[in-house]
């Protein structure tokens, strides 16, 4: 879980840093090729076994899924903090459970809707809405944030009956050449400086996934939970040792609110079942 949050905010760094020159959905297709590239030993140690799915077409809405939630992503780097987008980003632990009410038929528990309440108190104060600007890319972020939940809620209905190897892999297959379709209107030749942009973002997603891949199936959820909020420092240091940018007290602050509420909620359904 240290790799992978090490991985993905150098992806974030590096998107922040390519959108220089770069759109957004050149990166995409980048982050999703080479990704695939990059996973395909560890997709395919069992052999074309990884092909065979119960429900390929539902599989397939991961990759839409994906891509939508990458241009999301990606046009909100331009502006906003890696640290902010990072903190945010833990919504998703939060809101997957209490959508799951609703589209999964799971038990309505109240503390679901508690961390919910508190989750997006903590969001406030990142936000801090009448005290600063929000932008739309913080907008997108919050969306965003909805959007993967609903991705993690399928992840949850397609593992009844398909390997982690081959959710990855209708993931990906399905959001390449969806990507490639929106990329078509900026197309263009990338310059040497970001090709090896586009490079490092494909590696670091590929190379995150591995890592978050391994590291969720290695421990108890909660345990292994605490290791993810370490992408928030790890975020914080990569942001100021390669774009300068140092998170506020207020990042802290909300990041903290968001995660107690987002913990409390795993060692509460953990101990229920």
């Amino acid at each position: 879980m240290v790799l992978c949050g090490i991985f993905f905010s150098l992806m974030s760094a590096l998107i922040r840093i390519g959108s220089a020159e770069l759109p957004a959905t050149t990166m995409i297709v980048a982050r999703n090729g080479l990704a695939f590239l990059c996973l395909a030993p560890f997709l395919l140690r069992r052999g074309l076994q990884v092909v065979r799915a119960q429900r390929p077409y539902f599989l397939m809405w991961l990759g839409a899924i994906q891509v939508l939630s990458n241009v999301g992503w990606f046009l909100a780097l331009k502006v906003v903090p890696i640290a902010d987008t990072t903190a945010i980003s833990f919504l998703t632990t939060i809101i997957t459970p209490v959508l799951a009410v609703f589209f999964l038929s799971e038990p309505p528990r109240p503390v679901r809707f508690v961390a919910l309440a508190v989750g997006l108190l903590g969001a406030l104060v990142i936000v801090r809405p009448g005290f600063q600007e929000i932008s739309p890319e913080i907008l997108m972020l919050l969306g965003n944030a909805v959007i993967y939940a609903g991705f993690a809620l399928i992840i949850r209905s397609a593992s009844r009956d398909h390997s982690s190897e081959t959710i990855v892999f209708y993931t990906l297959a399905s959001a390449v050449p969806l990507a490639g379709v929106i990329a078509i209107p900026d197309l263009g030749w990338p310059s040497s400086w970001g090709w090896g942009i586009l490079v490092g973002i494909g590696v670091c997603a590929g190379l995150g996934q591995i890592t978050a891949t391994l590291g969720y199936a290695s421990g108890e959820t909660s345990l292994v939970m605490a290791f993810d909020f370490l992408k928030l420092p790890i975020a914080a240091a990569i942001s100021v040792l390669i774009l300068g940018e140092a998170p506020d007290r207020w990042t802290w602050i909300g990041a903290a609110i968001i995660f107690a509420a987002a913990w409390a909620m795993v060692r509460n359904e953990t101990r229920t079942k």
